[in-house]
């Protein structure tokens, strides 16, 4: 009975997430034809540039990359039952992490350069953690709302980030861009030709053991009841305090290892550009990956490649389509929200009835 309540319930999921996506492509294709534009050859270029060729998915892969850990860290607050919108600003420190430890320090004291790598990354983390217990506090002693604070904290994190980049740390050679992080700091390329470097295995690895540690560990399980009932969770014994914390810690650090991994992992700039083009965004994609995998670590892994892939794709619907950027974001935008409604609603169902009386 059970084998069959859950082959049923993957059967809904996959089901709901087709219709997500037939009703995402319809109302890209009526915006696309809106503009004199085919439809069908867009979506052709869309999905053949993102997963037609090896060469192309390689380059997927490495879109994909810092989506797995900006949905598997706000996948991590809410299964504590909390939307931690601050991965974006997370993602925005830990990369700032990075250039830090990895780029100026690391020229400054060359000792420190063997050691570069994961000293950048180990900065990434702390930094996204760091930055993430502002909402966490400000809930905990004060009862301000995740969502309110964490919104606040990103556009602190954007122009914070934008100043370090354009200031202390901008390239004197380039001034468009930060300076980037020492050869020592940088992943290796799996592939030469692409741009994917071995930092997809500690994405993967992550989404990997934060299903262990949820499912298995005695952490995991007091977030999973403070998620599902903090009253059944307050009665058990359970600190719903310290269940908040450690969650907003895990997700911040999450979030800025993948910021960390877009200046360490993405050749060939290895640094942030002034406008923050090569970081924006990765942390709200990746709130849709986790509401289209359903906030599970492990199916986090595959939506990101699905999302990654729509974004390299995208980059071929101009030249061959003649879909423009802005245009293509929109469609991108459309399929995503379609695609995360299902899970959105689950969500806050869940949300709704832990806070109901």
């Amino acid at each position: 009975m059970a084998y069959r309540e859950a082959l049923v319930k993957v059967f809904r999921g996959v089901a709901e997430a087709l219709l997500a996506l037939a009703v995402g492509l319809a109302v890209s294709a009526i915006l696309i034809a809106i503009y004199g534009l085919d439809p069908a050859k867009a979506f052709y270029w869309l999905f053949y540039g993102g997963f037609g060729a090896p060469g192309l998915f390689l380059d997927t892969l490495a879109y994909a990359t810092p989506l797995m850990l900006t949905g598997v860290a706000f996948a991590t607050c809410a299964k504590a039952g909390m939307f931690n919108i601050g991965v974006e600003g997370q993602a925005y420190l830990g990369a700032i992490g990075a250039v830090a430890l990895g780029g100026a320090l690391a020229r400054q004291v060359p000792e420190v350069s063997p050691v570069a790598l994961p000293l950048a990354l180990l900065g990434s983390s702390l930094l996204g953690a760091t930055w993430a217990l502002g909402p966490a506090l400000l809930k905990v002693f004060r009862g301000v709302h995740e969502v309110i604070s964490s919104i606040m904290f990103n556009w602190i994190a954007f122009y914070l980030t934008m100043y370090l980049v354009r200031g202390p740390l901008v390239n004197p050679a380039r001034p468009e861009m930060s300076i980037s992080v020492v050869p020592q700091a940088r992943f290796p390329v799996v592939f030469r030709g692409s741009i994917l470097t071995s930092a997809i295995y500690v994405s993967v690895s992550a989404c990997i053991a934060v299903y262990l540690v949820l499912r298995l560990t005695k952490l995991g399980f007091e977030m999973r009841l403070v998620g599902a009932n903090p009253d059944a969770a307050r009665y058990s014994g359970v600190s719903i305090r310290r269940a908040t914390l450690a969650a907003y810690s895990i997700s911040g650090a999450l979030a800025g290892l993948a910021g960390g991994l877009i200046v360490t992992g993405r050749p060939p700039v290895w640094s942030i550009y002034g406008t923050l083009g090569n970081v924006a965004n990765v942390g709200f994609d990746g709130i849709g990956v986790a509401l289209i995998g359903m906030n599970n670590p492990v199916a986090i892994i595959f939506t990101s490649i699905l999302i990654g892939g729509l974004w390299n794709g995208s980059r071929f619907m101009e030249p061959y389509a003649g879909v423009c950027s802005e245009l293509s974001r929109a469609v991108i935008g459309l399929i995503v929200i379609a695609l995360s409604v299902p899970g959105l609603l689950r969500a806050l169902s869940r949300y709704i009835r832990r806070w109901s009386p």
